[in-house]
């Protein structure tokens, strides 16, 4: 893969790899890196993948990992910078390379999966079908949730958004929950949550889906709670992309 470099929100110069499919005219993959990582953290699992599809393969920083020791830890963890970035980075790719407009696909697990989701409320039309597993979708609740159960998360949280109290709405200003709306319009989104998941609660994408469903039955936004804990199956992944990519596109002409 290749670094390449765009012009970010703020002016600033942002990272991502970025492989390019040997055709032209394929699809677009955007990968999006967990929680504690950064864009290095989706190659060794999607590159192959990519390569077997002859699928083009985009992996943002979008400011890093959300941890106190990232010097952008303040712009990281589902800022608008951050989530600009991932637009902005999959922009510029399209404006770039020869790629298949029609088939641009997001996906992100866990901390990936949060900003997939605020990715897809920022800018819903962007992309053909958005895959989010195991994600946090309320973060004010996840910093409880963590704390509960001994995990550390919370002080990652703590670190980028500040101490959780009332007052402070950048919880509320970063959890996808609060975007449905937006999200709603979205082609096709289709959640993945594992049941029994000791990370990141089935709850999360529960309480998300439910509040979306009621207020947008008829949204292209799909939940699927299977056996397991806080996993991706990057095979289901791919798959799915494969199978719904080219059904129910919008006619954005219109």
């Amino acid at each position: 893969m290749e670094k390449i470099t765009f012009t970010a929100r703020d002016l600033s110069t942002q990272p991502a790899l970025f492989h390019k499919a040997c055709q032209p005219n394929r699809p677009l993959l955007v990968a999006l890196h967990t929680w504690s990582f950064d864009m290095y953290n989706q190659k060794e699992f999607l590159l192959d993948r990519a390569i077997k599809k002859d699928w083009n393969l985009l992996l943002p920083n979008y400011r890093g990992a959300n941890k106190a020791e990232n010097p952008e830890h303040k712009n990281a963890c589902g800022s608008i910078a951050a989530i600009s970035d991932i637009v902005l980075a999959t922009k510029h790719t399209l404006n770039e390379y020869a790629v298949d407009k029609k088939q641009v696909y997001l996906f992100g697990g866990s901390g990936g999966g949060h900003a997939a989701l605020l990715a897809t409320a920022y800018d819903p039309l962007l992309w053909n079908t958005v895959i989010s597993y195991v994600p946090i979708v309320d973060l004010r609740a996840w910093h409880i949730e963590c704390k509960e159960a001994g995990l550390d998360f919370f002080k990652d949280l703590e670190a980028c958004l500040g101490q959780c109290t009332p007052d402070n709405t950048a919880y509320e200003k970063r959890s996808p929950i609060n975007y449905v709306d937006n999200i709603a319009k979205v082609n096709r989104l289709k959640i993945f949550a594992g049941k029994f998941d000791n990370i990141v609660s089935v709850n999360q994408s529960l309480s998300f889906y439910n509040k979306l469903q009621a207020a947008y039955p008829n949204a292209n936004v799909f939940l699927e709670v299977f056996e397991g804990g806080h996993f991706v199956n990057y095979d289901t992944v791919i798959n799915y992309f494969e199978d719904k990519g080219l059904i129910g596109m919008l006619d954005l002409s219109q």
